[in-house]
């Protein structure tokens, strides 16, 4: 009898320490991790990713910022101008969720940094492109080889970031977007012709090659990768999760519609009976403001801890503001509603791409899914970005205003999906309250 309660005596005593050496092991990961999110090597990681993105939009979006040399040059329709703007986006389509679940799989830096070498070889050859075909052809390959830019900004993110702070990480890397747009915009009619804009392009895109294989890693305490003990079916739950789903609607249709519009921005306001000049300069303001409003959105997210609320004032706001701006008679006006539209509006992709990180908090996958996760949104926006402007395109022709109507009609769905029907992941959200539970 005595050796029996001082055997239960000796394991419960080994029991105890075990449990006190696994709580002290989870205290000095949580520390670990505390510090790493800390680290200024987080705001590298951040340069890379807006970097890359940034070049992205500068490389589609040079052919719209000077349509009528570029429409003469290469002998483009309006339709076909609309689809070599938007085409960069498609790779996405087909390519993301395999790419994503392989960088969960393999790392973040070779397989990534290789792609983005033959992006930049991409880019060098479009530089000798002679007619619309090779350069359709050209930027569609470019483009696939960029992804990795597109689709791990919430892997790679969501680790050298606190919850906290996602809001504005992404908010950022939002901006992203609007900061190749507007050089584009802003640049384009500056360049002596679209061959040297095309040299300038092949040249950061070789940079952002070499800054990847330089500065792209995960922290030392945090695998790259799953565990290799992780179950097989963990990408299931990604495509079977429902949150997921509405995410890449907003994703994608808030991209796709901010395409669409840049693509027609110039040709709009010239046939409003703006000289060209002022068309291009009423573009590149609207990405100005759009560059701004992204970081001040992802500032305001984190500052109020919610997401679904600002998202619904950001889409229905903007939706009002941009069709305004067409609608009523050019004048100081129209400057006014273009600049307040793009502060508001840009919030729709940053916050929208801030949720990817936090999507594991609603129990339908597994935080080591998030690359998985981006490269479903990616999908999303591939489809959204290319299909969404030709299909209006060859639809609605010249009708501007038509534009403008579906432009607003389009925030007004993602306000209801990402709004309304999606969970609150803010930290003041019940999802965010319950994790912080656990955690104690």
């Amino acid at each position: 009898m005595s050796r029996a309660i001082g055997s239960c005596l000796f394991f419960y005593g080994a029991a105890m320490r075990f449990e006190k050496w696994e709580h002290q092991k989870s205290e000095k990961v949580k520390v670990r991790v505390r510090s790493m999110q800390k680290s200024s090597y987080r705001w590298a990681i951040l340069f890379i990713l807006v970097f890359g993105t940034a070049m992205l939009n500068f490389s589609n979006l040079i052919f719209a910022s000077r349509p009528t040399d570029v429409m003469e040059q290469f002998n483009m329709t309006q339709t076909q101008l609309t689809a070599i703007s938007t085409v960069g986006q498609l790779p996405g389509a087909f390519f993301s969720v395999w790419l994503g679940h392989m960088v969960d799989k393999k790392g973040v830096r070779m397989l990534p940094g290789i792609l983005l070498a033959l992006a930049a070889a991409c880019q060098i050859w479009r530089c000798f492109a002679a007619d619309f075909v090779s350069l359709f052809i050209i930027t569609f390959l470019a483009g696939a080889f960029f992804l990795p830019t597109q689709i791990l900004q919430g892997k790679m993110l969501g680790v050298w970031f606190s919850r906290e702070e996602m809001g504005t990480a992404m908010g950022i890397y939002g901006a992203a977007a609007g900061i190749g747009t507007t050089l584009a915009f802003a640049l384009g009619g500056f360049f002596p012709s679209i061959r040297i804009a095309f040299m300038v392009i092949a040249a950061g895109y070789v940079l952002e090659a070499v800054l990847w294989f330089a500065i792209a890693k995960m922290p030392a305490n945090v695998s790259a990768g799953p565990a290799p003990e992780m179950p097989k079916g963990n990408l299931k739950r990604v495509f079977a999760s429902k949150n997921m789903w509405l995410l890449m609607i907003c994703g994608g249709l808030s991209v796709g519609a901010a395409l669409l519009l840049n693509s027609y921005m110039v040709n709009a306001f010239i046939g409003k009976g703006m000289d060209p000049g002022a068309a291009s300069g009423i573009t590149t303001l609207l990405n100005v403001c759009l560059l701004i409003g992204g970081i001040l959105s992802g500032i305001v997210v984190s500052k109020v801890g919610r997401y679904n609320i600002p998202y619904i004032f950001i889409c229905v706001g903007g939706a009002v503001l941009y069709y305004l701006a067409y609608m009523l008679p050019i004048g100081p006006l129209t400057y006014v509603l273009v600049a307040a539209g793009g502060i508001i509006v840009s919030g729709s992709i940053g916050v929208n791409m801030a949720r990817i990180p936090l999507l594991p908090m609603t129990g339908e996958f597994d935080p080591e899914d998030v690359g998985a996760a981006g490269g479903m949104n990616n999908t999303a926006v591939g489809i959204c970005g290319f299909v969404l402007p030709v299909i209006v395109a060859n639809f609605v022709g010249n009708n501007y205003t038509m534009i403008f109507t579906l432009m607003a009609i389009f925030l007004v769905i993602i306000a209801i999906v990402g709004g309304v029907l999606m969970p609150e992941l803010g930290e003041k959200g019940k999802l965010a309250q319950k994790l912080r539970e656990q955690q104690k």
